[in-house]
């Protein structure tokens, strides 16, 4: 699927669930730095409810795109809200960037391809592309149609949604690559999904014989005299007989 077309991730009746009873929610790095750059002080008021509301599954509806976060919350007074966390996209080039340059790093397969969280995929973004994977807290737009809306930061139904999606990036961490813009890559078919795992390793060559005495005269003049003779040309006779013998016995 398009990052420009967006991810539906509940449909409209059902709740997203958390079921993380943690202090924060969000435990891998994708995950914290949506939910940190949505709700810059989680030790709020309005956070702590916002986790209430996202572990009592009153966030439902919910969509993904390039750019957008879009859900729907019903407060603790039973009225529905609905809240959008909006930030610029990556640019296209910079990911099409990315990805090339991540081809010659295969540890970073998974990550380009949405099945893990890596700050190594951020980092390569950063100093290689002068770009950033996820926005500072600055950079993204919130808005909820309640009364409470036009508070600056988060308010409880805006956290609610970010703690959902946070919890929801764990499991399944290309929907913060979508959010981003940054459309997963496509596993290939033939490459093992454990990124460490070797191909098969090729036949091994005919084991090719040397010729009687080849050893002899790789080392050459031994400076070693034995009646007269080099000892390589005393033990010349002794190697060729040695190789009769295998050959009568094979």
């Amino acid at each position: 699927m398009s990052a420009d077309r967006p991810h539906v991730l509940v449909e409209d009746g059902r709740s997203l669930v958390v079921e993380d009873d943690g202090e924060r929610i969000g435990a891998g790095p994708w995950a914290r730095w949506l939910a940190s750059a949505v709700v810059p002080d989680e030790s709020s008021a309005r956070a702590q409810r916002g986790r209430t509301l996202a572990r009592t599954g009153a966030v439902d509806s919910v969509t993904i795109s390039a750019g957008a976060i879009a859900g729907r919350v019903t407060g603790s007074t039973g009225n529905r809200y609905d809240v959008s966390i909006q930030a610029a996209p990556v640019p296209a080039r910079v990911w099409q960037d990315t990805v090339r340059s991540a081809r010659s790093r295969p540890p970073l397969a998974p990550a380009v391809e949405g099945r893990v969280q890596s700050v190594h995929l951020a980092h390569l973004m950063s100093t290689e592309h002068r770009a950033s994977l996820a926005p500072a807290a600055v950079e993204v737009r919130r808005s909820c149609t309640c009364p409470d809306g036009s508070f600056a930061g988060a308010c409880k139904h805006v956290a609610a949604v970010a703690f959902a999606i946070a919890d929801a990036i764990d499991r399944e961490p290309s929907l913060f690559l979508r959010w981003r813009g940054c459309s997963p890559v496509t596993a290939p078919a033939s490459r093992s999904r454990d990124p460490w795992e070797a191909g098969p390793l090729p036949e091994p060559r005919p084991i090719r014989s040397l010729p009687p005495g080849a050893v002899l005269k790789r080392l050459g003049r031994s400076g070693i005299r034995v009646a007269g003779v080099d000892l390589a040309d005393a033990l010349a006779p002794a190697y060729e007989a040695f190789a009769a013998t295998r050959a009568d016995g094979a």
